[in-house]
């Protein structure tokens, strides 16, 4: 979290910044035809990445928990413990249920460029499947 009060451990929100990162060149690399990927390869890839989607739909409507105080007590350090805990949770742009929220989003950007990947590739393919036939008629 920004304010120092926790969040998870090894600066997730860093760890999620490269992986967003790395699905923006993977889109600019896919648009511009630098990635290509075969049918066969990015349909396993998009499994992959449609297991993470459903497992974060069923699970997304848990998330909202997170931002439920804990029932730790009535004294005023488990009251302390229980407002930190919703802070880590869910209290700024750095908290675990917004890193979620925004893997969810790098997820689905990562899915589009392989999908855009292989159009590319099937249209590569399909000019080299011409060209050779070009080449058997000369």
């Amino acid at each position: 979290m920004t304010d120092g009060t926790g969040g998870p451990p090894g600066n997730f929100s860093d760890i999620l910044g490269d992986f967003s990162a790395q699905a923006d060149r993977m889109m600019t690399a896919a648009k511009e035809g630098q990635f290509k990927v075969s049918a066969e390869a990015g349909k396993a890839y998009q499994t992959a990445l449609d297991d993470y989607l459903d497992a974060w739909a069923t699970n997304g409507s848990s998330f909202g928990h997170l931002a439920m105080m804990p029932q730790l007590g009535s004294g005023p350090y488990a009251n302390e413990i229980g407002k930190h805990a919703v802070l880590v949770a869910d209290g700024d742009d750095k908290s675990a249920r917004t890193q979620l929220e925004a893997l969810k989003e790098v997820v689905n950007k990562a899915k589009e460029a392989i999908a855009i990947a292989m159009q590319h590739y099937d249209s590569r393919e399909s000019e080299a499947i011409d060209s050779i036939k070009a080449a058997g008629k000369n």
